[in-house]
């Protein structure tokens, strides 16, 4: 009779601490997980991949790469405290500075959950929120032209607030810098390289139009109160226009957008330990 006690006491305590005989992890300082197969989500013309590697777990904390592979003409905007590491033990969510994907394009960081000493298990789940579309097909502010050499420094059109903070001309270069700030309560696009000017040419009224030359413009997002330096950078031939004398007018081409934030369905991404690797790294 004590011995059946004996046993069926053992039986209990070995039922009762799964997390350290059955998952059998105890016994590695660090459990590496294999990477899961990257997910894909496609919505009409928006395309989107996640992908992840370097899962790696140990008793206080436990990591791995996040990769959003933007494959759309859109942005995508991602927020880390949205996302939830799942755990029997609880939900553990890691802390990642927000950051924008720009069409096109990819960007891969760490997330990192910490706080116990659980983090050694052979499975767990990250289901990926706080993902957002933002669709560069908002609505255009149709800003009013800007003489240069300027009449006025500044002007308000709509929710933007544009000010002229240099301005250099010669013959050969016309380069203005302005200075945007966004008043709305949504999200701006700012893109500069939409932009361009028109002028007369020398001795006539014909009218030509040349694009923004700034070869580092880009999309950039803003938030209200943002605010966002520009240049506005233009290369003539002096036989065509003499931009040193010549009065030019800026065409802002939808320079300023206005839009708004799509919340994106979230993904859940499963980790399972990758035993002999785990065995390796010993």
């Amino acid at each position: 009779m004590k011995r059946k006690t004996t046993l069926s006491l053992l039986a209990v305590l070995i039922l009762g601490a799964p997390s350290l005989i059955a998952q059998g992890v105890e016994d590695y300082e660090r459990v590496y997980y294999s990477n899961p197969e990257p997910i894909e989500v496609e919505d009409g013309s928006f395309k989107f991949e996640l992908g992840s590697k370097n899962g790696v777990a140990q008793a206080d904390h436990n990591k791995f790469g996040l990769t959003i592979q933007n494959n759309s003409n859109d942005f995508i905007y991602y927020d880390s405290k949205e996302t939830s590491f799942k755990y029997s033990f609880g939900d553990k969510r890691p802390t990642v500075k927000p950051f924008y994907i720009s069409p096109n394009d990819s960007k891969t960081k760490t997330l990192m959950v910490n706080g116990g000493d659980q983090f050694r298990q052979k499975e767990f789940a990250v289901e990926v929120g706080g993902l957002y579309r933002i669709p560069v097909d908002g609505t255009v502010e149709e800003a009013p032209e800007f003489q240069l050499p300027a009449s006025s420094n500044n002007f308000t059109s709509g929710n933007f607030k544009v000010i002229l903070k240099k301005y250099d001309a010669s013959t050969r270069e016309a380069k203005a810098q302005f200075e945007v700030t966004y008043l709305g309560d949504d999200l701006a696009i700012v893109d500069a390289s939409n932009l361009s000017v028109r002028a007369k040419r020398k001795k006539s009224e014909e009218e030509v139009v040349y694009a923004n030359d700034d070869t580092k413009s880009k999309a950039n997002i803003l938030k209200k109160g943002d605010k966002l330096k520009f240049n506005a950078v233009f290369h003539i031939d002096g036989r065509i226009v003499d931009m040193q004398f010549a009065t030019m007018h800026i065409i802002w081409n939808g320079t300023f957008v206005e839009t708004k934030a799509i919340p994106i369905a979230a993904e859940t991404i499963n980790f399972t330990m990758d035993e002999a690797l785990t065995r390796e790294k010993k």
